[in-house]
């Protein structure tokens, strides 16, 4: 169930990160990490804390929820 919730994450990151237009050394320029995070992320190899969650919801623009909507 957990694995299942850490992938869901990182493909709804990936989707809405590119529906933005944004690419990953973008992303992490706005939420002051290094780009090879975002792709760790993204392929579900680093798990980001609630305060990196936090950024990426401010730097998208977008509710909390948006990033934990799987249904």
């Amino acid at each position: 169930m957990e694995e299942e919730i850490c992938k869901n994450f990182a493909k709804k990151l990936k989707e809405i990160r590119e529906k933005k237009g944004l690419s990953k050394g973008q992303l992490s320029s706005l939420v002051g990490c290094d780009m090879s995070y975002i792709g760790k992320i993204e392929r579900c190899e680093k798990f980001p804390n609630l305060k990196m969650i936090a950024k990426f919801i401010i730097a998208l623009e977008i509710n909390a929820k948006d990033l934990f909507d799987f249904e």
